[in-house]
């Protein structure tokens, strides 16, 4: 009992840091079980137990040095002794993995791999421990999770979608961030448990463990245990594979593989569970972020063993993977670049444009089917619109069944304005790809672009005269003509005898005229986006309605060239729109403005009637009232040019353009007027400036391309009168309509500058004064 006591406390001295001392420890411990195995044979567990943990400090020994496996191999004994002790560290494993110390942790997980690997090389059967050690190992993974809590991986790794080139190498060679023990601290820990799930999986139970722990994935409703038995069962499989390999590269063991042992048919039915959890995520069902992560990295590891011939599998998995890119989890959007660079490479892409755009039918189709089941999240819009900006024009024509699945949604959720919002951000991207399209425009379309633009029309001179003159003479010699001609009276005979008998089968009606050849699908397609506009325009969500009078802007250019199909869409949508000037936001009013002045370039003099109406019922005054607004505030500098202006330093922030007419042109010279800055306000970026600036822009695009009458004109031209001399787009405009009314309205406030009074023999002429 002494020396038993004695050895105990020796064999503290096993946690030594030197490995002299751990060396002499262990030669004592198998000297002892060899020397005094019958006197000392109540020691023999602790004398055991330290040489088992001593075993890797063992440096290179002689043959005739005798080892505690020599020793098992003499005492059969000492057998049941490795076998109670690594099934005893066995059992403590997952109490030990709760501990706070991380070297108590490390140590267990090492003794537990030493004492397994001398079962094996003592080839010692024991049920008991291979039917606990699955029980055993997800314990510990489970113990592990808990103690570590939720830490955080690594946020400063800086992660993206590979491109082409260099970027593409660099991003390859990125790595997952551990899922399960992510902090530096617990690095020696993961080594630890990685060394003995890599000796797990080259056993010969390493089939039979991966099964079990498959098996608990699939049945178990636990968050933590699907998370640790997954894991496991993916890290088995993986150094499994491992171990094949190396053998393969000497032995052909394909013979001699039990399939229902099979580990690949295990590995396949893990990726299809992974496939499972992936398509079952959403933002709404609460999913442990881990279990979707490693559902991605055994995803990819799939990918990466099958090569270009994993394409196939893209079908189910691509827009699932795409769709944790809008993951409101920064852990699970870094694994899902990661996966999608890795499929990329795997499969034979240059990068992941390219992948997703090869691949966009799969991903449209799926986007299609989870609108039609109204299983769709607003992560799935995003990679919707992604893919549509990624594809490009050439992606639009082959979006009907989306855009039906979009417009069914719209209809059966049109009280979700932030759904609303998110499908019409989708629509916005495909008007903006469409109008890029050269596939837009039918060949007789492209060639009759609508331009209405008014252009100056220059004063006839003396050629002109002459051509009027000419036309005049011919015109009355034809009259002439014409009267000298004798009356023959009534026909005789019918008028038909007289044509050629040839002609008896001509057909009485004239021909049809030919069939107008439809749109093409991608104008249709805008067609309809641009006609749903208008139910949703009145949505309370500010940001819908922004986004969607951006999106008439942008389509009403490109569907003017058909006026048959475009006409009627300006005709439906015009009450809404305009409306939109009153919106009380002011960001929503000119945008409206721009709209508008869109629609006016695009249907031309077609709003005339339209504009004319509403101009006399609200609209002029609507734009007096916006330019009294914009004119009250402090910034506001009106330009004038009464007599006794002063005149300074040109300088760049304030230059006003004095006109001279020469001959039939209007030209001018720079000069500044001296205006004290104003201070406290913010200028051109008040709302009722902006305001201001789209009104602006609503009637210069107005009298530029709608056809308006004089007294419609001379309110827009009191209008923009002060806007003339800082403007040279707005004056042009106006000047294309009515040059001499503009030079007048410029006349009249000072801007143009005095031209010497005429003269003229028994003729006298006005002098120009400024009218006050």
């Amino acid at each position: 009992m002494q020396v038993k006591k004695a050895l105990s406390t020796i064999m503290k001295l096993r946690s030594h840091e030197s490995a002299e001392v751990r060396n002499a420890l262990n030669k004592l411990c198998v000297t002892i079980l060899d020397e005094c195995h019958n006197t000392l044979s109540n020691c023999a567990n602790i004398l055991v137990e330290t040489a088992m943990m001593l075993g890797e400090t063992e440096n290179k020994m002689s043959l005739t040095q005798t080892s505690l496996q020599d020793l098992v191999n003499i005492y059969p004994e000492l057998g049941e002794i490795v076998k109670t002790t690594t099934y005893n560290w066995m059992s403590s494993l997952s109490r030990l993995m709760q501990s706070a110390d991380e070297d108590v942790k490390r140590d267990t997980i090492r003794n537990v791999l030493k004492g397994l690997e001398l079962i094996k090389d003592l080839q010692i059967q024991s049920s008991t421990l291979d039917e606990s050690m699955s029980i055993m190992l997800r314990d510990s993974i489970i113990s592990l999770m808990q103690a570590s809590g939720t830490s955080e991986t690594n946020e400063n790794m800086d992660v993206r979608l590979i491109d082409s080139g260099e970027a593409s190498a660099e991003q390859g060679d990125v790595q997952y961030q551990p899922v399960l023990l992510p902090s530096e601290s617990q690095k020696d820990i993961r080594h630890e448990m990685a060394s003995l799930i890599t000796f797990l999986g080259s056993s010969s139970q390493q089939a039979r463990f991966a099964g079990t722990m498959l098996e608990q994935v699939q049945d178990s409703d636990n968050s933590a245990s699907q998370v640790a038995t997954f894991w496991l069962c993916f890290e088995l499989i993986k150094a499994s594979h491992r171990s094949s390999a190396e053998a393969e590269m000497f032995l052909n063991l394909s013979s001699v593989t039990d399939p229902s042992q099979d580990i690949d048919t295990i590995f396949n039915e893990l990726y299809t569970t992974s496939v499972q959890i992936l398509d079952r995520h959403t933002d709404v069902e609460s999913i442990d972020w881990r279990l979707e992560a490693l559902a991605l990295e055994a995803t990819a590891y799939t990918a990466q063993r099958a090569g270009e011939s994993f394409r196939p599998e893209l079908i189910d998995i691509l827009f699932p993977i795409a769709t944790f890119l809008g993951s409101n989890n920064p852990n699970l959007q870094k694994h899902a670049i990661v996966t999608l660079n890795s499929i990329a490479a795997s499969c034979g892409y240059a990068n992941v444009s390219e992948l997703i755009i090869q691949n966009v039918d799969y991903m449209v189709n799926s986007v299609s089917l989870r609108l039609n089941s109204l299983d769709i999240s607003p992560a799935s819009i995003n990679v919707l619109t992604m893919m549509v900006r990624l594809a490009g024009p050439r992606l639009v024509p082959y979006l009907d069944d989306v855009i039906d699945s979009i417009f069914g949604a719209l209809d059966n959720f049109h009280g979700y304005p932030v759904f609303v919002e998110n499908l019409f951000v989708v629509l916005k991207e495909v008007v903006n790809q469409g109008v890029r399209s050269d596939m837009l425009l039918l060949e007789h379309q492209a060639r009759s672009k609508p331009d209405h633009r008014k252009v100056h029309k220059k004063e006839p001179g003396l050629s002109e005269l002459l051509d009027t003159l000419g036309k005049r003479r011919q015109r009355a010699a034809l009259d002439e003509t014409e009267t000298e001609e004798e009356v023959k009276g009534h026909p005789k005979i019918p008028w038909k005898k007289e044509k050629n008998e040839n002609d008896s089968n001509e057909a009485a009606d004239p021909p049809p005229e030919p069939e107008k050849p439809p749109n093409s699908p991608t104008y249709q397609l805008l067609l309809r986006v641009a006609n749903l506009t208008q139910h949703y325009l009145t949505s309370p969500t500010l940001t819908l309605r922004r986004s969607l009078l951006e999106l008439l802007a942008t389509a009403s250019t490109a569907l003017a060239p058909d006026e048959d199909a475009f006409l009627p869409l300006v005709n439906a949508i015009w009450p809404v729109v305009i409306d939109r000037l009153h919106d009380p936001e002011a960001y929503i009013a000119v945008e409206a403005c721009r709209a508008l002045a869109g629609l006016c370039a695009a249907a031309g003099d077609f709003l005339s009637s339209r504009f004319k109406t509403d101009w006399a019922e609200w609209l002029r005054d609507w734009c007096r009232k916006v330019k009294q607004q914009a004119s009250a505030s402090p910034s506001w500098v009106r330009p004038h040019g009464e007599a006794g202006t002063t005149w300074g330093k040109e300088s760049d922030d304030s230059r006003v353009l004095i006109p001279l007419r020469h001959g039939d042109s209007l030209s001018g010279k720079p000069l500044t007027q001296i205006v004290a800055p104003s201070s406290g306000s913010l200028g051109k970026f008040a709302s009722p400036a902006r305001v201001w600036e789209g009104t602006v822009e609503l009637l210069t695009a107005l009298v530029s391309h709608v056809q308006v009458d004089e007294e419609m004109f001379d309110d827009i031209l009191d209008l923009l009168s002060d806007v003339l001399e800082r403007n040279v787009v707005v004056r042009e405009a106006l000047e294309a309509v009515n040059g001499d009314a503009v030079w007048l309205s410029r006349y009249e406030r000072g801007n143009v500058e005095w031209l010497p009074t005429p003269k003229m023999d028994g003729v006298e002429f006005t002098h120009m004064e400024i009218s006050r």
